[in-house]
């Protein structure tokens, strides 16, 4: 690599967070296998998230307290954001990206490590490393985007439809990480009768809840783009705040409610969406502080509108209508999984704030004229649909 060239492309703000995040830590990481080199395996379990006590390490996380698993497991959380007030016992913290030898040694030693994002393989003979995903499908392609370790031990997938997809897409075809099905932790606060987290954003009453989950477009991290359509208001469909306004003024005439929450890697600078009295905006720094949890929230909705992001296929396991946002399909960078999309689109196309009103206007009157179609793409998308998800990676490990 050519360093002159790397900064001209990153910006010195750029490659110096590459070095901060990832170089340093490589090299203590080094260090810290060759300290522990003769030293066993701790019953300790790592976790780390999309954002933190969520996504499938969150969910994995809360199954494993709930069962007191924390009485016989250290369990280190490795952080990106602001470490929380108060942990339960035997639950300690690091930050994923500060360099610490501290935090190597105690991840060169743990018998269990679980990853959604920033994935981390097997570092020691013996140990146990997964990588659960935050998004276990989408519509958009990720092949080349998403950089697995070679030394994996797990990979959890949806179906075997979707196997020989997603292993190209990973790119793992090569390596000796094993595909297993299981189902996703983050799935099983669907399939229980608990109340979820809308509560946490209003007390008010609605007819109905519809929620819009955007993928990210302009990313926050080393300047990603990837769609070159022009947002004025940083999110699909809508251009002015006058359509917004008309579109709250619909809202209210109805007694619906549209929560519109941001992708927390999207680049907030971009946004110039606010709340009114029918629409609340939510982005990642909004649903920590208010504890907000996407799929608890999810539980408590009518309808999703989303797009070639993984939350539409999450929301299917609700079995409750889906819209996909596609005006800016010629336009997305990355492509998609499938030549033909369409195949895995079980909900209405949305192009225009015509049809962005229309799913919604079906939602008020309980009509669900893609019940079939998404029936239909999500029995081959998903093998499992029980919510025992958490039980069986625990077996998995054999915890």
């Amino acid at each position: 690599m050519n360093p002159i060239n790397y900064i001209k492309n990153h910006s010195i703000k750029g490659t110096w967070d590459i070095i901060y995040r990832y170089k340093i830590n490589q090299v203590l990481r080094k260090f810290a296998i060759k300290i522990t080199a003769h030293k066993p395996l701790q019953d300790t379990i790592v976790i780390e998230s999309h954002n933190d006590f969520d996504s499938n390490g969150g969910a994995f996380y809360d199954y494993l307290i709930k069962n007191h698993y924390n009485d016989k497991y250290k369990i280190v959380w490795l952080l990106k954001n602001k470490k929380p007030d108060h942990l339960p016992k035997n639950v300690s913290t690091f930050y994923l990206y500060k360099p610490s030898l501290k935090k190597q040694m105690t991840i060169c030693t743990a018998k269990y490590i679980l990853t959604c994002q920033d994935a981390i393989g097997s570092v020691r003979d013996g140990q146990i490393s997964v990588y659960m995903t935050h998004g276990p499908l989408g519509l958009k392609a990720f092949k080349g985007k998403c950089d697995l370790p070679g030394n994996l031990t797990y990979i959890l997938m949806p179906s075997e439809y979707l196997l020989p997809i997603l292993i190209d897409q990973y790119g793992i075809g090569n390596s000796k990480t094993k595909a297993e099905i299981l189902g996703y932790p983050q799935h099983d606060c669907l399939y229980t009768s608990e109340r979820g987290d809308l509560r946490k954003i209003t007390s008010d009453k609605f007819r109905k809840v519809v929620l819009w989950m955007p993928t990210f477009r302009k990313g926050v991290a080393f300047g990603r783009e990837d769609s070159t359509a022009i947002e004025p208001l940083g999110i699909p469909i809508f251009k002015t705040m006058d359509e917004i306004q008309d579109l709250n003024d619909y809202l209210k005439t109805n007694n619906a409610l549209l929560i519109i929450k941001i992708h927390p890697m999207q680049d907030l600078n971009s946004i110039k969406i606010h709340d009114y009295s029918n629409i609340k905006v939510l982005n990642g720094y909004s649903v920590k502080k208010l504890g907000v949890d996407n799929y608890r929230l999810m539980k408590d909705t009518d309808a999703l509108i989303s797009d070639y992001s993984s939350a539409a296929y999450d929301y299917m396991h609700l079995d409750r209508p889906v819209g996909f946002t596609m005006d800016d399909a010629n336009e997305y960078k990355l492509g998609f999984i499938v030549d033909n999309p369409d195949e895995l689109i079980g909900g209405q196309i949305i192009n225009d704030k015509n049809d962005f009103v229309s799913f919604i206007n079906d939602t008020l009157n309980n009509k669900d004229p893609y019940k079939e179609k998404r029936h239909e793409v999500f029995n081959k998308s998903y093998k499992l649909h029980d919510g025992n998800s958490c039980q069986r990676l625990a077996k998995l490990l054999k915890l």
